[in-house]
């Protein structure tokens, strides 16, 4: 048995995933599950992340054929990591973490696996709250990783690295080393090859003395977090009232952590951060504050809205009725009855699917015209959510909104030979 190691929560589970790199510590994890449970509760997911060239290669090889070897299932993910940081901007750290995030709360959430099991020990949770703490993060960041967060299970938090060294030595545990584990071009490992050191030579203990904080911090945080609910996510947006921010400071921040962690898993945010968007209550409505990871906050009338500023493009022409694809949405064109907009069919054949551009116009159904801006602030559209707003035109003049309204142009009359029910929904719901 592995000194440490949460055997019995891990038996709450019928089915599990472990996330095995090849390296020491998932390999002890491996070897000591494999050990302990039978192997149709578990497989194991290894991430080949294409940055260490033939060295990566080696190490996925590794962990295949170890699988094989006992007849463990073995799932292997081949991500392009380099290419990812570069498209959006982050560190390889950030990157790295960010896709095996994504697929790891993939794999639970398609009931593949109950939880994702990871070797996360007790010196990986010194060295996380310590990152906190360096970054000036909030009460959570003193909590460290938690055992169960619906996602990971995180067994081997007991676990110190001279327990991991003992289990290794002696149940004869093969792995494999990374290379750059060596390196101090990687924030966590300087602070665990430099930092941590000099501090242990202060106070001896620490990774027990961090340990209690985290005990201590978590338990304020458990009781401070019940307050702290007081927003509406729907959309993909996270709206909160603008009576939250006249809170205290700590309401305030746990309320802001909450409202983000719903709507995206990339995001660290900074005290610096959370006072930048609780000053968006005493702007104008409209106002916003770009964050990291493009999350973006906005002033509206009565809430601070949290949402993800992805740009969609739309390009299409409408001819008949059918599907037109919008990205993860269909605009659907139909000569069935359906609650909803409806339109002459007619009218719309040729019209362009697109967003907004300057210059257009929209006659508003039995209203009058005036430019397309003007009727986004007469409907109260927030400024936010313009430039994704789906528009079907000829030239500058909108025949259709989709989502909204139809044009006065393309309404339904008694010459109307061929109508046409209109729907926006999303690709997976099209059921």
């Amino acid at each position: 048995m592995l000194d440490g190691f949460d055997y019995r929560y891990l038996k709450k589970f019928d089915k599990l995933a472990l996330a095995v790199s090849g390296g020491r510590d998932s390999m002890v994890m491996l070897d000591a599950i494999s050990r302990n449970f039978d192997k149709d509760n578990f497989f194991v997911i290894t991430v080949h992340h294409n940055l260490r060239g033939d060295e990566g290669k080696r190490d996925r090889d590794f962990v295949a054929q170890y699988c094989a070897d006992r007849g463990i299932e073995c799932e292997i993910y081949e991500e392009d990591i380099p290419a990812f940081c570069a498209e959006n901007g982050y560190t390889v750290e950030q990157g790295a973490r960010i896709r095996r995030r994504e697929i790891f709360v993939n794999t639970v959430s398609t009931g593949r696996a109950q939880r994702v099991v990871t070797a996360h020990h007790l010196s990986d949770n010194v060295e996380s709250i310590l990152m906190h703490v360096f970054r000036g993060s909030g009460l959570k960041g003193l909590c460290g990783m938690s055992l169960d967060d619906g996602i990971l299970l995180r067994p081997m938090l007991g676990c110190t690295r001279d327990n991991i060294n003992a289990y290794v030595e002696m149940k004869d545990v093969p792995f494999v080393e990374d290379s750059t584990n060596e390196s101090v071009d990687y924030t966590r490992n300087r602070l665990r090859r430099e930092i941590i050191p000099l501090i242990k030579k202060v106070y001896g203990g620490l990774d027990n003395n961090v340990a209690r904080l985290s005990q201590r911090a978590g338990e304020i945080f458990s009781f401070l977090d019940g307050y702290c609910r007081n927003f509406i996510v729907s959309e993909g947006e996270a709206r909160i009232p603008l009576e939250v921010f006249d809170e205290d400071d700590a309401v305030v921040s746990q309320t802001v952590i909450n409202a983000v962690d719903r709507i995206t898993t990339r995001v660290d945010l900074t005290s610096k951060h959370i006072e930048s968007i609780r000053s968006l209550k005493d702007k104008q409505n409209g106002a916003s504050v770009d964050l990291p990871f493009n999350l973006k906050a906005h002033r509206q009338s009565d809430c601070v809205a949290l949402a993800l500023g992805e740009k969609r493009e739309y390009c299409g022409v409408i001819k008949g009725y059918g599907e037109y694809d919008l990205g993860d949405r269909l605009l659907i064109l139909s000569p069935e009855y359906k609650e909803g907009l409806v339109c002459n069919l007619d009218k719309l054949d040729g019209c362009e699917i697109r967003n907004r551009r300057q210059g257009d116009v929209f006659k508003r159904f039995k209203g009058g015209s005036k430019s397309l801006g003007d009727y986004f602030t007469d409907a109260k559209i927030p400024k936010r959510l313009r430039d994704n707003v789906v528009v079907v035109a000829k030239d500058s003049v909108v025949y259709l909104l989709p989502e909204y309204e139809i044009s006065d142009q393309v309404k339904v009359d008694e010459n109307t030979l061929n109508k046409a029910y209109i729907s926006v929904v999303k690709k997976e719901r099209r059921n």
